[in-house]
């Protein structure tokens, strides 16, 4: 009779790309103007901004939606407002980096605001706020 034994000699596996821990604390202003600050984490790593008006975080227009990047993780910033204009996106970009997209909305119109952490295929997006033009 004839025992055989083996060994089996592992590590621990490396997961090939970890999800970052991504959270999102939004604020809104009266005059129509919101912000959504991103973390990965716990640094802070930008901001997802609607500018109601000019002079809203130091911008110089009205009706601008702004993405900032300021950590160099790899990942990048995007903000989303839903009238339909372009994503403002430091995607592509090393931080720091901002990113801003104007128009000229009907005063008081109603939008909601969010922001995405982004890398490739990977999106994490926060809730939408209420802001307005």
């Amino acid at each position: 009779m004839a025992l055989a034994a083996g060994l089996v000699v592992g590590g621990p596996a490396n997961p090939a790309s970890a999800a970052p821990n991504v959270y999102f604390y939004s604020y809104t202003f009266s005059n129509g103007a919101g912000r959504i600050d991103v973390y990965n984490d716990g640094d802070y790593a930008g901001t997802a901004q609607w500018a109601a008006d000019p002079g809203d975080f130091s911008s110089s227009t009205g009706d601008s939606l702004i993405a900032s990047d300021q950590l160099a993780d790899g990942y990048g910033i995007e903000a989303h407002v839903n009238d339909g204009r372009d994503t403002a996106t430091t995607r592509g970009h090393s931080a720091p980096y901002t990113d801003k997209v104007t128009g000229d909305l009907l005063e008081g119109a109603d939008l909601k605001l969010w922001a995405c952490y982004v890398q490739g295929t990977y999106s994490k997006c926060s809730d939408k706020i209420d802001v307005h033009a």
